[in-house]
């Protein structure tokens, strides 16, 4: 048994990382931006005012990792490593800021490709040292005054070519370094500086190109035009594009992450995390349910076994009826009926029961004892519109199987062997009718748990199904993902729980 049950569970992960695929390809194929539904509504209402609504989309969906390849956000949520920007130092990530524009030139057939001259992240592959040193080389290349003193110019782009010549993550450090120094230089607003002339040459000794040999990106009658800014611009464009500019090694402040380390993210709007949000929600959720559950098996087997004692008679008529009816009533409509028939205001106009939240608004001033019945109150209605339709459905199923079982061989020759229907029922039949009965636990506990959206919204209530209904509308992949997956896992626990059930009623099952 215990073999089987570890099997078992170690067959739930790569079970449940399938799941994860599954609901993964799902999100990103259904329709709709979640960009769009976070930021779109104030991008609009900033539209008129001069906001800049595209950037502060594109800014949501570069924060979030929802511009990077699918697979690399899948990796990123599984991990264990962290392929956010701030993750191992082993993984790269694309910088925030990569922008690139196609610029119409009349004369030309193609456009020429421009890039945006922008702060550029340090590499955090360097140490401190490295970095002291590549700051003072640029700074004497960019230094105006080293044209009164050519020699120092002269060993610092030696310096600087030297650094870059060893290659590999060197390399990506002097050009991080030199493109800083060019909009640093940028900064200064001067238009025609020589440091900007010195860069662009020590840019081309490293790369091996010439940027203004390079027809995609530099064209001699913007540059008569616009001067140095048109080689900046066509340096950093080549940077984005070809030079690696448009990625950086993650920085390693957090370098594990994802589903295997135990990190289910956070929230995309307000960055709270999700698992201590999920784990506040299931505490009100998994004891409702659970409650649901065992109160359905306690009503619904004894109603199964009292139908099948009282086949044919007007008990088993009336039982039937009234079963049918309850499995037929939707779960809203039972919910709003019962706070009209209990809720103040309603048919009991004094309000017999609390019908919204978990708890009374005074309750924190309450003592243990007065703050549990309160809670106890507040959780019947919720309780009783989760149980009824399971409930019905059990007791059909129970039915049903007690049914087959009572007319097998062996209870007939109980029967004829003089026991009494008492132990035939208890002792014989029910046992073995109880298997269909345990296979609908393995459905039951997810549906409850996952499904429970409806009753907690007519009840107000803070639990899971009230948060994946808040993730779907605003399409959080966080919580969609979170929320999903907890219901897969709880499918996977209830067939685990079915399958040991089994055994235990029935000796003839053995789990291998």
């Amino acid at each position: 048994m215990i073999a089987f049950i570890l099997r078992r569970l170690l067959l739930m992960i790569p079970t449940t990382l399938g799941v994860a695929l599954v609901i993964f390809s799902l999100y990103h194929i259904a329709p709709g931006d979640p960009a769009l539904i976070a930021v779109g509504s104030q991008a609009d209402a900033t539209a008129g005012a001069g906001g800049d609504g595209d950037s502060r989309i594109d800014q949501f969906r570069r924060e979030n990792g929802l511009d990077r390849a699918f697979f690399v956000q899948f990796f990123d949520y599984i991990g264990p490593f962290n392929l956010n920007p701030d993750g191992h130092p082993w993984f790269t990530s694309p910088r925030t800021e990569r922008k690139t524009e196609e610029v119409e030139v009349e004369g030309r057939n193609e456009p020429v490709v421009q890039g945006s001259v922008v702060e550029i992240e340090p590499l955090f592959s360097a140490t401190l040292e490295e970095r002291d040193t590549l700051a003072t080389l640029t700074a004497s290349l960019a230094n105006a005054d080293a044209t009164t003193d050519p020699s120092r110019a002269e060993t610092a782009e030696a310096e600087m070519l030297a650094y870059a010549a060893a290659g590999g993550e060197q390399e990506d450090e002097a050009l991080a370094a030199l493109f800083q120094a060019l909009f640093t230089l940028k900064l200064g607003g001067s238009s025609d500086l020589p440091g900007i002339e010195r860069i662009s040459g020590v840019l081309a000794q490293i790369t091996g190109q010439d940027i203004k040999e390079v027809p995609k990106y530099f064209d001699a009658t913007l540059f008569e035009k616009d001067g140095v800014r048109h080689l900046l611009r066509s340096w950093f464009a080549w940077y984005f594009e070809d030079g690696g500019g448009y990625r950086t090694r993650n920085t390693g402040v957090k370098r594990f992450g994802g589903l295997l380390a135990g990190d289910l993210g956070v929230e995309m709007q307000s960055k709270a995390s999700v698992g201590a949000e999920l784990w506040k929600r299931l505490k009100v959720t998994v004891p409702l349910s659970l409650i649901s559950v065992l109160l359905s098996y306690l009503i619904a087997l004894p109603l199964g076994i009292l139908s099948v004692r009282k086949q044919g008679t007007r008990t088993d008529a009336g039982l039937t009826v009234g079963l049918f009816i309850l499995y037929s009533i939707p779960t809203f409509w039972a919910g709003l009926m019962l706070i009209l028939a209990f809720g103040k205001g309603g048919i009991a106009t004094d309000g017999i029961l609390p019908i919204l939240g978990l708890h009374d608004k005074d309750a924190a001033s309450f003592g243990p004892w007065r703050y549990a019945w309160d809670v106890v109150l507040h959780s019947i209605l919720p309780v009783v519109t989760l149980t009824y339709g399971s409930l019905a459905y059990l007791s059909r199923q129970m039915r049903a199987g007690m049914l087959d079982v009572i007319r097998q061989d062996y209870i007939r020759t109980a029967k004829a062997k003089g026991l009494s229907d008492d132990r035939v029922v208890y002792k014989h039949a029910l046992r073995n009718s109880m298997i269909p009965v345990l296979t609908l636990l393995a459905s039951i506990l997810p549906i409850l748990i996952g499904g429970s959206v409806i009753v907690e919204k007519i009840f107000e209530l803070p639990g899971m199904g009230q948060y994946a209904f808040l993730g779907l509308l605003r399409r959080d992949f966080s919580i969609v993902m979170a929320t999903t997956l907890f219901v897969g896992v709880m499918t996977q626990l209830g067939i685990l729980l079915s399958d040991i059930a089994y055994s235990l009623v029935d000796p003839r099952i053995r789990l291998n």
